[in-house]
C-alpha cells in the first residue's frame, strides 16, 4: 500500500491516473501550496506531475525542491523536458493506461530499495515545531490511576444503546478512547471484501481516510492476522518486515495499532497516533484500550449479523408481498408466523387477526394440510381442495420445514386461487362442445342431405318414367340404399349421443359372432371377406345382444374399411381362464400398421366428414364394451392391425357340466 499525489489540475488526467493505477491511492493536489501541506502530515511514496498544469520553472522548482528520483512527469505534446536542469522519469499523456503502471512499479522498488540502506527519497518541508513531535511511541509503567475508570465505563456503556448504529457505536467508542489518551489523530478499519477500509476517523485528511485501503497483503495486515497482538511503528530499523509495517503506519498517520479479534479473527484495526500533549503511553491505558478493541470486535460482528437477518427479512418480506400466491407458515408451537398479503386477499381475511393464531383458524382443510405436513411429513405437489366457505378451489404445495438436526419446526403451502383458472376451462370446454356440436351439425346435414337428393331426384323423375321397369327397379333399389343410410345414421348418432337401452342377459359368445358376421355381410365393402372361428365350446357372457353384436359390426366395418381389396378381415375367440375369466374376441386386418396418431383418431369421432359415419364406429363401440364391463386394445404388429376385445365370462359349459356332475 502506497500513497502517491497528482499534481494537477485536470480532471481528465486525474481520472485516467486513478483509473491505471488501482492498487495505489493517488491524492490529487491542485498547486505547490496544497502539496506541502500534504507532505507535512503524510509520507508520499512518490510524486506524478501534470506538464500542462505548470510552467517549465515551476517544475524545476518542485523537482529541486523535492527530489527528482521519486518524481513521473505527464509529458504532453510540445513539452520539451531539454529545459529542465533536472531529469526524471517520463510518461506520454496519450499511453498513461499502458506505460504509467510499470514506471510507477519501477520507482516503488527503488524506494523501498533506498529505505533498506537508509537513503532519503521525497524531501518533506521541514518546520520549526517538528521537533516537539514524538518520534517513538514511548510505553512506561502507570504509577497511578490515568484516568478515571467510571467516566470510560460510562461511555463506553452508551454502546449498548446504540440500537444496531455501528456509526453511533463508532462514535461511543472513540469517545471512551479519547477518554482514555487524548491522541491526535485515530482510525477505526473495517474488513470489507479483499481488504480493510477506514468507517470512522478524527482529525484526519478526509481524503485520505475514505479513499486509502489496506489489502489482506499487506504486511501489517498479515502480521496482526498472525499475532494478534498490539503493533508499535519502529524507527531506525533494518528489519524489512518492521520497515514495510512503518511505511503503511505513516501512511495511516499512526504510530499504534490495535487488532479488533472476534473468534480467532481479524475482522479490523484501531489506530492511533501521539497524545495531544506529547506525553508518553501507559501500558494500563493500552491494555484497557485492546480490551475494548475486542468488545467492539464483537459488538460490530453482532450488529453486521443483525443488518445481515433484517436485510434478509425485508428481502423475504418483499418477496412474498409480490408473490402472485398465497403463502402460510406455521411453527412448531402450531401458531401462525407468516401470511402473506396474497394469502389474505385470496381468503379474505386481516393478517392482522391471524398473524399468531392458532392453525385451526384457517379455514379447512388448509389447518389440516399444515399439520399433516409438519407432524408426518407428508408433501403435497400440486393437490387441488375446494374452501367450504365460499366453495373456492385452491391449487396447493406444502413443504416441512426442518432446524439443522432435522427435526420439524413448522410447515408452509403456497396456494393458488384456481377459480379463473376453472373459469377459463369451464368456458374452453363449452367452446369446445360447442365447436363439436357445430361439426356434428354440419355433418349430420352432409350425411343426410346426400341420400335426400337421390331420393328427391328419382321422385321427380318418377312420373316421367314410371312405364320404364328398368327405372323403376333402380329406384327402388337406389331410394332403399339411402334410406338405409339414413336409418345407420340415425342409429349410429343415437347410440352415440344418448344413454343406452341396455337389456343384459346371458348369451353365448358364438352366437353373437355369428349374428355379428351376418349383420355386415351385406355392408362389407366390394373384395373384402370376412373369415370367422367360433370357440369349440360354449362360453356365456352377460350382455344385450342388439348392442354388443352392433360393437363387433362396427369394429368389422372398421377394419374392412382399412383393408386393401381381396384381403380379408379375421376374427378369432378365445377363452382366457387367468386372472378374471374371460373371453378375448380379436378383430384382425392385414395391411400398414397403424400410426400413434390413426390410433388416437379411431377413438376420437368428427374428424373426417368423409368417413364421418366411420369416425363413429370405434367410439361407439367403446363405448358399448364399457357398458358391458368389457375393454378394448388397437395393437399393431409387423403384419397389420387388431382390436382385442375383452368381456367377462359368466359360465361356460365346462363349468355347467362339472357343477351338473357334482350335483348328481
Amino acid at each position: 500500500m502506497e500513497l502517491l499525489a497528482l499534481l494537477s489540475d485536470r480532471h481528465k488526467i486525474i481520472d485516467a491516473v486513478k483509473k491505471s493505477l488501482k492498487d495505489y491511492t493517488v491524492y490529487p493536489v491542485k498547486d505547490r501550496a496544497e502539496l506541502e501541506d500534504l507532505l507535512v502530515n503524510v509520507p508520499v511514496c512518490m510524486l506524478i506531475i501534470d506538464t500542462l498544469s505548470l510552467r517549465s520553472t515551476q517544475i524545476e522548482e518542485i523537482l529541486r525542491s523535492f527530489g527528482r528520483d521519486s518524481a513521473i512527469l505527464i509529458r504532453h505534446e510540445g513539452f520539451d523536458e531539454n529545459r529542465l536542469e533536472e531529469t526524471t522519469d517520463f510518461v506520454e499523456a496519450s499511453s498513461l493506461h499502458k506505460d504509467l503502471p510499470a514506471v510507477v512499479n519501477r520507482l516503488a522498488e527503488r524506494k523501498r530499495y533506498r529505505d533498506e540502506i537508509g537513503i532519503p527519497g521525497i524531501r518533506s518541508p521541514q518546520h520549526p515545531t517538528s521537533s516537539l513531535i514524538f518520534e517513538v511511541p514511548e510505553i512506561r509503567e502507570s504509577t497511578g490511576r490515568r484516568f478515571l475508570h467510571e467516566r470510560v465505563l460510562i461511555d463506553f456503556a452508551k454502546t449498548l444503546t446504540v440500537n444496531f448504529d455501528i456509526n453511533k457505536l463508532f462514535n461511543y467508542f472513540m469517545n471512551s478512547v479519547m477518554e482514555i489518551i487524548r491522541v491526535s489523530k485515530m482510525s477505526i478499519m473495517l474488513r470489507e471484501n479483499n481488504g480493510f477500509n477506514i468507517k470512522a476517523y478524527r482529525g484526519m485528511d478526509p481524503y485520505i481516510a475514505e479513499n486509502i485501503k489496506l489489502t489482506n497483503q499487506c504486511i501489517l495486515v498479515n502480521w496482526l492476522a498472525k499475532h494478534g497482538r498490539i503493533v508499535h511503528k519502529s524507527f531506525n530499523t533494518r528489519d524489512t518486515v518492521q520497515m514495510s509495517i512503518s511505511r503503511e503506519m505513516n501512511l495511516l498517520q499512526c504510530i499504534i495499532s490495535f487488532p479488533m479479534i472476534y473468534k480467532g479473527k481479524l475482522v479490523g484495526i484501531v489506530n492511533v497516533d501521539n497524545k495531544i500533549t506529547g506525553d508518553p503511553f501507559y501500558k494500563e491505558e493500552i491494555e484497557v484500550i485492546y480490551l475494548l478493541c475486542n468488545y467492539l470486535a464483537a459488538a460490530v460482528k453482532d450488529i453486521d449479523l443483525y443488518h445481515q437477518i433484517q436485510y434478509q427479512k425485508e428481502f423475504t418480506k418483499n418477496i412474498l408481498s409480490s408473490m402472485n400466491s398465497g403463502v402460510v407458515t406455521i411453527n412448531k408451537n402450531e401458531r401462525i408466523s407468516v401470511f402473506n398479503q396474497r394469502a389474505a386477499e385470496i381468503l379474505n381475511i386481516n393478517p392482522i387477526e391471524i398473524i399468531g393464531s392458532d392453525l385451526r383458524k384457517l379455514p379447512s382443510p388448509l389447518g389440516d394440510i399444515l399439520y399433516e405436513t409438519m407432524a408426518d411429513g407428508t408433501s403435497y405437489r400440486r393437490h387441488e381442495v375446494v374452501i367450504q366457505t365460499g366453495k373456492l378451489p385452491l391449487g396447493i404445495n406444502s413443504y416441512r420445514l426442518t432446524d439443522e438436526k432435522g427435526s420439524p419446526i413448522g410447515a408452509v403451502i403456497v396456494f393458488t386461487d384456481l377459480s379463473d383458472l376453472k373459469r377459463l376451462e369451464e368456458e374452453r370446454r363449452r367452446s369446445e362442445k360447442l365447436e363439436a356440436v357445430n361439426i356434428l351439425t354440419g355433418k349430420i346435414a352432409h350425411e343426410i342431405k346426400n341420400p335426400l337428393t337421390a331420393i328427391q331426384t328419382f321422385t321427380q323423375l318418377l312420373n316421367e318414367k314410371y312405364n320404364d321397369e328398368e327405372f323403376r327397379h333402380y329406384y327402388t333399389t337406389t331410394v332403399m340404399q339411402s334410406i338405409r343410410k339414413i336409418d345407420n345414421l340415425m342409429d349410429k348418432l343415437v347410440l352415440f349421443s344418448g344413454p343406452l337401452d341396455y337389456k343384459p342377459e346371458k348369451l353365448d359368445v358364438n352366437e353373437i359372432i355369428d349374428d355379428a358376421a351376418n349383420y355386415v355381410w351385406m355392408e362389407m365393402p366390394s373384395g373384402v371377406r370376412l373369415v370367422k372361428r367360433n370357440l369349440d365350446r360354449s362360453a356365456f357372457v352377460s350382455a344385450d345382444r342388439k348392442l354388443l353384436t352392433k360393437a363387433l359390426s362396427y369394429i368389422i366395418l372398421t377394419c374392412a374399411d382399412k383393408s386393401r381389396k381381396d384381403d380379408f378381415v379375421m376374427m378369432n375367440a378365445d377363452v382366457v381362464e387367468g386372472g378374471i375369466p374371460r373371453v378375448e374376441i380379436s378383430i384382425t386386418c392385414s395391411g400398414t400398421t397403424f400410426t400413434e396418431k390413426e390410433m388416437e383418431s379411431l377413438l376420437r369421432p368428427l374428424l373426417d366428414i368423409e368417413t364421418f359415419g366411420m369416425d363413429l364406429n370405434v367410439a361407439i363401440s367403446q363405448k358399448i364394451l364399457g357398458e358391458h364391463g368389457g375393454t378394448m386394445q388397437i395393437k399393431s404388429t409387423d403384419t397389420g392391425n387388431a382390436f382385442v376385445i375383452a368381456l367377462p365370462l359368466v359360465e361356460s359349459a365346462r363349468v355347467q357340466t362339472e357343477r351338473s356332475q357334482i350335483d348328481d
